[in-house]
């Protein structure tokens, strides 16, 4: 189906919701919430980055509020609708009425981008933010790949600008000359600095 958000890629909404039974008088009620996105972070490798993908989640009040919470702290400035009053004893009056501001919460978050990809919203519907990253990522090590390669050509045509191998020779076998005569110099002094001799060659 198509996506309606089409700047943030996400479309969230609250249908349907579900009681479900406990022992004796608990239970609580789950909502559904209906996720359709072209999002990376939900989708799989097979996926191309044009498909869209449509799957539901349900959550119970407290976890609906929690993100709530967790949003309104992180983006002050955002003015997300109200979120459904907290009542000892739930009547299925109340039910359909939080099913309502839970939709237009969910379909404000939807449609605001910084809302719509945060790490918090990503995490409740069900992905890691660092999922999100990784997959978005997923080109690096090929890009690493190619950087060394062009690296390894760089120095190959760098070597080839040096002094001729004769050249390089002679002043590393000066320079191993020199530190022979500065070691014999300086050998009881080392000695004394350096009694495991990590300093000597």
């Amino acid at each position: 189906r198509q996506i309606q958000n089409t700047h943030t890629g996400l479309d969230l909404s609250v249908l349907e919701y579900q009681e479900i039974r406990g022992k004796m008088m608990s239970g609580h009620v789950e909502y559904h919430i209906v996720v359709v996105t072209r999002l990376a972070a939900f989708k799989s490798a097979k996926h191309k980055p044009e498909d869209v993908v449509q799957f539901m989640v349900s959550k119970k009040y407290s976890e609906i509020e929690e993100l709530y919470q967790r949003l309104v702290a992180r983006y002050p400035q955002v003015s997300l609708p109200l979120l459904p009053r907290k009542v000892l004893f739930v009547g299925e009056s109340d039910i359909c009425e939080r099913r309502a501001m839970f939709n237009d919460i969910m379909k404000f978050i939807s449609k605001d981008e910084d809302l719509a990809t945060s790490p918090e919203l990503l995490e409740f519907l069900g992905t890691k933010s660092t999922c999100a990253i990784d997959f978005k990522g997923k080109n690096i090590p090929d890009d690493k790949e190619k950087e060394d390669e062009e690296n390894e050509a760089l120095d190959f045509f760098q070597e080839e600008k040096t002094p001729d191998l004769i050249s390089q020779l002679l002043s590393v076998e000066n320079a191993k000359k020199r530190e022979k005569k500065e070691e014999e110099e300086e050998e009881e002094e080392e000695e004394d600095l350096d009694p495991l001799g990590i300093i000597r060659y």
